[in-house]
């Protein structure tokens, strides 16, 4: 029997409510500080896929794609039991946002990108390995505080989205579909870097980022007409802060790629909606870290917000790693 996206029957049932699926991916010049937005959608490739499509003419080998070091999917049995011996804290899935906003289909703030030079990135990573943390728990934790401040009344925790990819253990031949799981984050307006890295190391020994693949691939026992009535269900009852996806170091290392030709940077961010408002995505160019952010105007009054968020993002870690 031929292979099925499942994951991308969640984009299809979401597009007959306005929300699409777009990911928007450009190289960015940092000298210019400007970027063209190309794209392509989330239901017809994941974010490593994407990036193969697009490199692979350009002479980057990109194959194979990165694995998870997991080689299976448990069963439900399996994560149950695990669930039940890393134990973790969970809330309510709200957002007190201080303010929200009503806007048109129209009205659509663009992604703003800041990037890091290769000395500050390797500072970064640097930092991060003394301390025992990964990057990606520093550069999201200092976005997530930045964001709490300005933007979430109150002390309240709030959950994070976290991709993680599952390639090599879901057995699915077809490479450009979907196979990124991951899991909710539960943080404070304060979580640091090591908080964050504790929580994700429970949440994985909890096995949460199969149960949650497993939920994302139930189209295959109730069909798209289930997942479209599940979707109509859940979707006006949980909220989050949104998502935050380190779409890892390219080009791969260990290939056959071409010498660096310029100073543009790769870059892109994952699609967003009322539910999930902040995107953000982190990449690695050659050395050379870039931060993507994209913000929906449900939770944002202005494109200069979004300008603001992103720089005092990239001051923040700067200042950190000092």
């Amino acid at each position: 029997m031929a292979e099925k996206d499942y994951v991308a029957m969640w984009f299809h049932a979401r597009k007959p409510y306005g929300i699409d699926d777009t990911i928007l991916w450009g190289w960015f010049d940092p000298d210019q500080q400007s970027i063209t937005w190309d794209s392509w959608q989330h239901a017809d490739a994941d974010g490593m896929s994407g990036f193969a499509k697009i490199l692979r003419p350009m002479g980057y080998p990109s194959h194979p794609l990165p694995v998870c070091n997991e080689t299976r999917v448990p069963g439900w049995r399996e994560i149950i039991k695990a669930g039940k011996a890393f134990p973790v804290e969970e809330g309510d899935k709200t957002v007190n946002w201080k303010h929200t906003y009503t806007r048109t289909g129209q009205d659509g703030f663009s992604p703003e990108v800041a990037c890091l030079s290769e000395e500050e990135t390797t500072r970064l990573n640097q930092w991060c390995k003394e301390r025992k943390v990964s990057p990606g728990s520093l550069i999201y934790s200092e976005l997530s505080n930045i964001i709490a401040e300005r933007l979430v009344e109150g002390d309240k925790p709030f959950y994070w989205f976290y991709p993680v990819n599952v390639r090599g253990a879901t057995g699915i031949k077809t490479e450009t579909f979907n196979q990124a799981s991951g899991f909710y984050m539960l943080t404070k307006p304060s979580s640091t870097a090591q908080e964050w890295q504790a929580q994700m190391k429970q949440r994985f020994k909890a096995k949460q980022h199969w149960a949650n693949w497993k939920l994302a691939n139930i189209g295959k026992v109730v069909g798209y007409t289930g997942v479209k009535l599940i979707y109509r269900m859940t979707s006006g009852k949980q909220f989050y802060m949104g998502s935050c996806s380190n779409l890892g170091s390219w080009p791969l290392p260990g290939q056959d790629n071409p010498p660096k030709q310029n100073n543009l940077r790769l870059a892109a961010v994952a699609p967003g909606t009322a539910n999930y408002p902040i995107s953000a995505t982190m990449v690695e160019w050659y050395g050379q870290l870039t931060f993507t952010l994209k913000m929906h105007p449900y939770i944002c009054p202005d494109q200069q917000t979004v300008r603001d968020i992103a720089d005092a993002w990239r001051d923040a870690l700067l200042k950190a790693i000092a």
